[in-house]
């Protein structure tokens, strides 16, 4: 209580205060246009987005009494415009047409009248209802014209709609209005004029400033013995509001599409352009699967695919492995404790220097890889299991498990067209089942903990020296499935770069790309794999799945590189030479969303490093926009669009010719999206007018100003003064400012504006004692 009473003592303070001025501001307008949000904003500071603005309208009114309970209210009141401390009393009035507002007007020193910049019905109300209402309650009290919602002119008014409540009318483009609609409103009706954006935080404080200095000059003209109020302005111009920078566009890289259908897995259980069979239980059970999988995943099958099974010059090399066999096999399997190994994966040199067509036929040849320097020693020729090529290898001392390798010809289980093929022989006691789950793992680093055979599995693992898997089989066991996770994690990223190298290297390379500036290898069960289109191509239809060079026109090496190993390892490695936009054109031929989103991410951070250091890249910008937006390059194309609806006035001083090629729909997002917007550039070139005419009115009123006062210190004939004031004799109304010295200056100012003579002149004057 007693905090309350020292509150109501405070606000009658205020008016008690000699210097201290107190407004009556009423704020009036339709419904729904921000009075109640401006108001706040004004006298408790609040802030609110633009979603938490537009999603419900509840019709209030701002109590106020809020004076009398909030202290923080009553000092967010007080303040000094012009010199002169204030205290502002904010009146808040329902917008309904027709409900009585006449206490609201009583006394009022100063009416805010408010309309919202998307609502053109608000604005028409304005000349058609408020103002003659305001006029006839409060004849002679100023008004200031105010355009809420100023941010809904440059906001994105679709998601604006969906924030809106359902049933609400959606706001169209057409219903927003420039600047010069209310600026002709408020000439029309001789009133200044302001906007406001409680989103923005824009004008707020414009709109009370000058309401209070329209207050305080109708007060002067009343109480012109007030020195406190000489210093007070006319309401000031208020500078055009520029919308905030639009963001750039943020380049997303879509997530990985799920191996299904074309991949790893449905693979293996389809080998589509398999090339090495697997020889089970004496030949009745056939495995078949790729050397590239395998090879990388397993560094035994790197070891067996690379052996040289060339019938020339066997002899003493088998003579050499049998006489180190036993000491090799110890050290052999004192290596399968280590985890995995990376092999060397170098093509042999020989034949380097050739012509292009020889240097081709080296790229597919198993025979020229060379012989891995493997822990096993070669089997002597005596032992060796040739086949109808002539080129093979018996394995009986070369590792457990294998019987022998050799190359024939086989149909391909998918397509049924015979294909070279590397025939491997295990051991009768290998069973289908457990090897499969083995060459399962080998492709997707997936084991099926459900199964009843694992420890079969974890054998077989054993034998093929895939050290992950039987560590895997072990903790499914031991009720440890959880450090898996860190296992199979492993096995990918060991794997990932082995199939790097191979890229690099060529191993296994089974097709060969003729580009136009060079001839680059590929695996065909890669490419399968992680492509769809390049699966249609070697699916079978068509003359490229049987033939081992595939032309790709229109393409360099540098573009072919980088696709492939995004397709090997899921990742771009950009590199000087590789050009943005022809690798979009190949990814979008090659149906690559995922490789076009990170090659448009890398085009874009090109053209900011390019702007960091100073280049100019609005031609490149340019040059990328048709393009992009021709092949499907949408991030791009919008970044690129952004670009130049943000540089708009410079681009078009330097590309006037190709921005007027530009095709109808880009130059219409020009022209919607340009920042700084157009009516923006023409409420600036109004306000600069409008600044410049009010300076020379100014300087004309100063120099009238200088000239009266010389005139009342040095008057040339001082007896007529009396005279002229006499002849000027009038009964002045109740209210009503005294005139009775314009015939002195010829002006119909107040006589607190006009006169120039000391105070002791108007002793004539009918109007002296209410003065």
């Amino acid at each position: 209580l007693d905090a309350l009473v020292a509150l109501s003592m405070d606000i009658d303070t205020d008016y008690e205060r000699p210097n201290v001025e107190t407004i009556k501001c009423v704020v009036v307008g339709d419904n729904a246009v921000g009075k109640t949000r401006l108001i706040c904003a004004r006298a408790c500071n609040a802030t609110l987005t633009q979603y938490q603005l537009l999603a419900t309208h509840v019709p209030t009114v701002w109590a106020i009494d809020q004076y009398r309970v909030c202290q923080e209210v009553l000092e967010r009141s007080r303040d000094v415009v012009d010199e002169v401390s204030v205290s502002l009393r904010l009146w808040d009035t329902f917008g309904d047409h027709h409900k009585d507002r006449r206490f609201a007007y009583g006394r009022s020193d100063v009416v805010v009248l408010c309309f919202s910049l998307a609502n053109p019905n608000s604005l028409r109300h304005v000349r058609t209802m408020w103002f003659p209402e305001i006029k006839h309650f409060c004849p002679r009290t100023p008004i200031i014209l105010v355009g809420c919602q100023l941010d809904l002119r440059y906001a994105d008014l679709d998601a604006v709609n969906r924030a809106r409540r359902p049933l609400a009318k959606p706001i169209k483009p057409t219903d927003i209005l420039p600047p010069e609609r209310g600026h002709e409103v408020a000439k029309e009706l001789g009133i200044p004029y302001y906007e406001t954006s409680i989103v923005a935080q824009f004008g707020v404080k414009d709109v009370f400033d000058n309401a209070i200095r329209a207050a305080l000059i109708s007060r002067r003209h009343l109480q012109f013995w007030k020195s406190h109020l000489k210093k007070v302005q006319r309401p000031l111009l208020q500078a055009p509001f520029l919308p905030p920078r639009p963001p750039r566009p943020v380049v997303g890289i879509p997530d990985p599409p799920p191996m299904d259908g074309e991949g790893l897995d449905s693979l293996f259980c389809q080998p589509l352009c398999a090339d090495v069979l697997f020889l089970l239980q004496a030949g009745a059970t056939h495995v078949f699967a790729h050397k590239v999988y395998l090879a990388t995943s397993c560094s035994k099958f790197y070891d067996l695919f690379t052996l040289d099974l060339g019938a020339v010059g066997m002899e003493k090399e088998g003579e050499e492995s049998l006489e180190g066999s036993e000491e090799e096999e110890q050290s052999r399997r004192g290596a399968k404790e280590q985890a995995g190994r990376t092999k060397s994966l170098d093509i042999d040199k020989e034949g380097e220097g050739g012509n292009r067509g020889s240097n081709r036929l080296l790229m597919l040849q198993q025979g020229s890889l060379r012989t891995s320097q493997s822990d096993n020693a070669l089997p002597a020729r005596g032992q060796c299991s040739v086949g109808p090529l002539g080129a093979g290898r018996a394995l009986l001392g070369w590792g457990r498990g294998f019987l022998g390798v050799y190359l024939e010809m086989v149909d391909d289980p998918v397509t049924g067209r015979p294909r070279l093929m590397t025939v491997v022989s295990m051991d009768d006691l290998i069973q289908k089942g457990p090897f499969q789950a083995v060459l399962q793992y080998l492709y997707t680093g997936h084991l099926d903990e459900t199964r009843g055979d694992l420890m079969q599995v974890a054998t077989i693992a054993e034998l093929l020296e895939v050290f992950d898997l039987r560590m895997m089989v072990a903790n499914v066991l031991n009720r440890e499935s959880f450090m898996n996770q860190e296992i199979t994690k492993a096995f990918h990223v060991r794997r990932a770069n082995r199939i790097k190298e191979s890229l690099i290297k060529g191993t296994f390379a089974d097709v060969v790309f003729r580009l136009d500036d060079g001839y680059l290898p590929a695996h065909k069960p890669l490419l399968i794999s992680s492509c769809d289109w390049m699966a249609a191509m070697f699916r079978g239809f068509f003359m490229e799945s049987y033939t081992e060079e595939v032309s790709i026109p229109n393409t360099t090496c540098a573009c072919m590189r980088a696709v492939l190993e995004f397709l090997y390892c899921g990742v771009l490695t950009p590199c000087p030479e590789l050009e943005p936009m022809d690798l979009i054109i190949l990814a979008n031929r090659l149906c690559l969303p995922r490789l076009v989103a990170l090659t448009e991410q890398h085009a874009v951070e090109e053209l900011l490093q390019l702007s960091v250091k100073g280049v100019d890249i609005d031609g490149h910008v340019l040059a990328y926009l048709e393009m992009a937006q021709f092949h499907n390059a949408k991030q791009l194309s919008a970044w690129c669009l952004h670009h130049i609806c943000t540089n708009y006035n410079s681009v078009c001083r330097k590309f006037p010719k190709d921005m007027k090629t530009m095709s109808p729909e880009n130059q219409k997002h020009f022209e919607k999206h340009r920042w700084p917007p157009v009516w923006f550039l023409k409420d600036e070139d109004r306000y600069l007018r409008s600044q410049k005419e009010r300076e020379r009115e100014e300087e004309i009123l100063h120099k009238q100003h200088t000239k009266r006062r010389s005139a009342s210190i040095h008057p040339s004939n001082p007896p007529v003064l009396l005279t002229l004031i006499s002849v000027q004799r009038h009964v002045a109304k109740p209210g009503e400012p005294c005139f009775c010295a314009s015939v002195l200056t010829g002006s119909s100012l107040p006589l607190s504006f006009s006169l120039p003579y000391p105070r002791w002149a108007l002793v004539d004057c009918p109007s002296r004692e209410r003065h």
